[in-house]
């Protein structure tokens, strides 16, 4: 274990029980949303406002369960994101995460924002709009790095104050309800029923605030579905009764602020005390409770790889993750001080409704991709009621979609961090290569006149020198470049690379092999020696530097490293690559006349159909495109018409390209690698080919694949010389890491 401080893996302490998670989570669904968004809920379907709030209810309950099920199975802080990152690749777990971040951090603006709005109404009107909300949220974030303990037991005592004033209201106003008037405001619209329940989701998110916390509640594959269920409970049952005590007052307005009037309607005068104290007691509560929640989904980001990983450092005597709670705090400020009460509740409903959606896609698919995997909890009916929950957020989604200032703000802020978070990985990506030492050119013989397209040409077998720089010639003539010719030299890990300088010359003889060929062509050509570590971190190095747009690369044909494709040096460079690489695998040809391309389209086909025309013009030779189709397809006419269309459209394409007139031909074998193998090296000469060039797969955009399993068949299978063409193409070749990682 390292010593330093920074370093130590600290541990969130189990400090909050039962009674903790409970108030977490009522806390956080009795909020702002219950004294702001219960006048507007009358104000639109009237008594029928009960229907809205029990549809949000339940919407958010078949989230719930499948929270449950996900806790029960790994109880971490983190929730819908931690669930996410066990199931899916990267870029959508990270996705989630981010969702539930702006999520809790807006939410938690509303709710701030919401407490300044009445302390200026009710208490005292300060300078600044949102001065009471911001002093607020200082005061909860160091209430936070103090401890989870002591957060904790804040939260336990706001919440039971704020659901004592909403009980004492509630038996206020009960005594005047009248059961006609509530049949007589039954609303039959149930558009506006439905809108009216996506106005008022945000109250029942408290739900994942527990799952959030779940890192530091004793017990949680058995206290959190049993404080989830209790709390959701509790409030429908409270909110139930607000909105009848609403309706019971027969205001002539229903706003933001009936309930005020309505507390003072049955109370007198202190009515409006009362309701005050409730609604800072309850923004309180949420506030605190969504910066704990924001703060351990940004916890466990970072700790899986989708942060900075400082954000995810708990301070070792606070127990607390101190900077993931600072960075919360920010973004809130950021939401405070951007957007307005009514668009910060429809931007946090966006957000939020997009993660759950994807929450319960991924228990659909974690309950294929691991079915023998133990759950203490279990959802009934999969994928039955995932599914249930995906279509009636989507609906509820569908509602908020004409409030286009909040909802464009959504997708663009998270367009935003995930395009943010794939430059940062691939940064991280690109230090990762990097070698602690890198390798150094002790000796360069720079062209006379280099060419602004660049082959890079690493020589390791002297025997194959001429072949490969005829090779490159090929390409460089085409494109009026230039050849660098390297020779790298491995050390031993405690030798410098400055220190090592005795094989020079014996490297300078091998390359003047490469120059004099590439003089024979007429081409210009740079020599290096490089002496480091590692050879193809050397290689990788050369073509950064020298900005190198192809690497060729050459390949004895076998290998007898444990566990590698082609050799430790040529998978590392293929792999880590950023540009085009051409591995060549020299056969007995001693000329390189008849060309033969199999293609079943793609980009890297293409690819390889430009270096072909490359050497076709270079030689003076000939090329074939082909496409292998089984034998039993050979009788149906779509297959047929299919293949031969692609090969139409391939030899179109190289004519009016390359100015070529490619032959095409159709092979029929069971094994495409085969049928390519067998037709190459065809017992007529006269039919047979010098060389086979093959486009990398699709699925090479993974690390874990190089060129793919039929190009790489081809290569390890045939006499014949076989040049494997790889595209590099940024987007893909991050996306392909990420969704690896």
């Amino acid at each position: 274990m390292k010593t330093n401080n920074d370093n130590i893996h600290v541990e969130l302490s189990r400090d909050l029980g039962l009674t903790s998670a409970l108030a977490i989570g009522i806390g956080t669904m009795i909020a702002a949303g219950i004294f702001t968004l219960s006048g507007l809920a009358v104000r639109n379907v009237g008594s029928t406002a009960i229907l809205s709030f029990f549809l949000a209810a339940v919407v958010a309950a078949f989230t719930a369960m499948t929270y449950c099920e996900f806790v029960s199975i790994y109880p971490e802080s983190g929730e819908g994101y931690f669930y996410a990152r066990k199931t899916f690749s990267s870029p959508l777990s990270y996705f989630v995460g981010w969702a539930l971040f702006l999520g809790y951090t807006s939410s938690c603006a509303f709710y701030l924002s919401s407490l300044s709005s009445y302390f200026n109404e009710f208490i005292r009107e300060m300078p600044l709009e949102n001065l009471s909300g911001l002093v607020i949220l200082v005061g909860l974030t160091l209430l936070n790095i103090k401890g989870t303990k002591e957060s904790g037991s804040f939260q336990i005592i706001v919440t039971i104050g704020k659901v004592i004033l909403l009980i004492w209201f509630i038996f206020g106003g009960l005594g005047s309800l009248d059961i006609d008037d509530v049949k007589a405001k039954i609303s039959t619209d149930f558009v506006r029923i439905s809108s009216t329940a996506a106005m008022v989701f945000i109250t029942f998110f408290g739900f994942s605030a527990i799952a959030a916390s779940a890192g530091e509640i004793k017990n949680p594959v058995k206290t959190i579905p049993r404080a989830i269920f209790i709390s959701m409970a509790v409030v429908t049952i409270l909110y139930t009764l607000v909105v009848l005590v609403v309706v019971a007052a027969k205001l002539t307005e229903y706003t933001e602020a009936a309930l005020g009037i309505a507390a003072r309607q049955f109370l007198g005068p202190i009515g409006g005390i009362v309701i005050v104290a409730g609604a800072l007691f309850s923004m309180l509560s949420a506030s605190n409770a969504s910066i704990m929640a924001g703060s351990r989904v940004a916890l466990s980001m970072s700790r899986l790889a989708h942060l900075p990983a400082k954000i995810g450092q708990v301070n070792s005597r606070t127990k607390t993750p101190v900077i993931a709670l600072i960075t919360v705090s920010l973004a809130i400020l950021i939401f405070i001080l951007s957007f307005n009460l009514e668009d910060l509740a429809h931007f946090a409903d966006t957000v939020l409704l997009l993660a759950l959606i994807l929450v319960n896609v991924a228990l659909i698919y974690h309950r294929r991709k691991y079915p023998d995997l133990e759950r203490p909890f279990r959802v009934p009916l999969v994928p039955l009621l995932p599914l249930m929950a995906i279509v009636t957020n989507l609906y509820l989604l569908s509602q908020i979609l004409h409030h286009h200032f909040p909802v464009i703000a959504a997708v663009a802020c998270l367009l935003l961090g995930e395009l943010l978070f794939l430059g940062w990985k691939l940064r991280q990506l690109e230090r990762a290569a990097s070698p602690i030492t890198p390798s150094e050119v002790v000796l360069e013989e720079p062209a006379v006149n280099p060419g602004k397209f660049r082959v890079l040409v690493p020589v390791a077998n002297p025997d194959h020198a001429n072949q490969l720089i005829a090779l490159a010639a090929a390409i460089a003539t085409e494109h009026q470049g230039e050849i660098i010719a390297l020779r790298g030299v491995q050390i031993s890990e405690q030798t410098p690379p400055g220190q090592e300088s005795t094989h020079i010359e014996n490297e300078k003889e091998i390359l003047e092999l490469a120059r004099s060929q590439a003089h024979r062509y007429q081409i210009p050509i740079t020599s290096l020696v490089r002496v480091g570590h590692n050879i193809a971190q050397a290689i990788l190095e050369t073509a950064s530097e020298r900005s190198c747009d192809l690497i060729l690369l050459g390949w004895k044909g076998h290998t007898s490293a444990f566990g590698k494709i082609f050799g430790a040096v040529v998978d590392e460079v293929v792999n880590s690559a950023r540009t085009d690489v051409i591995l060549v695998k020299l056969g007995n040809e001693e000329s390189l006349r008849r060309f033969l391309l199999p293609t079943a389209g793609g980009a890297h086909a293409q690819r390889a159909e430009k270096y072909a025309a490359s050497f076709i013009n270079f030689f003076d030779g000939a090329l074939t495109v082909c496409s292998v189709i089984p034998p039993d397809a050979t009788t149906d006419g779509d297959r047929v018409n299919r293949s031969r269309k692609i090969l139409d459209q391939t030899v179109t394409r190289i004519t009016k390209t390359y100015g070529l007139n490619p032959k095409s031909e159709i092979v029929s074998h069971i094994s495409v690698s085969d049928g390519v193998t067998q037709e190459a090296e065809n017992d007529d000469l006269a039919k047979s080919y010098d060389a086979i060039i093959v486009g990398a797969s699709d699925r090479s955009m993974y690390p874990k694949v190089l060129f793919g399993s039929i190009p790489e068949s081809i290569a390890k299978n045939s006499r014949q010389t076989v040049i494997l063409v790889k595209y590099y193409q940024p987007v893909q070749s991050l996306i392909g890491r990420l969704v690896e990682e």
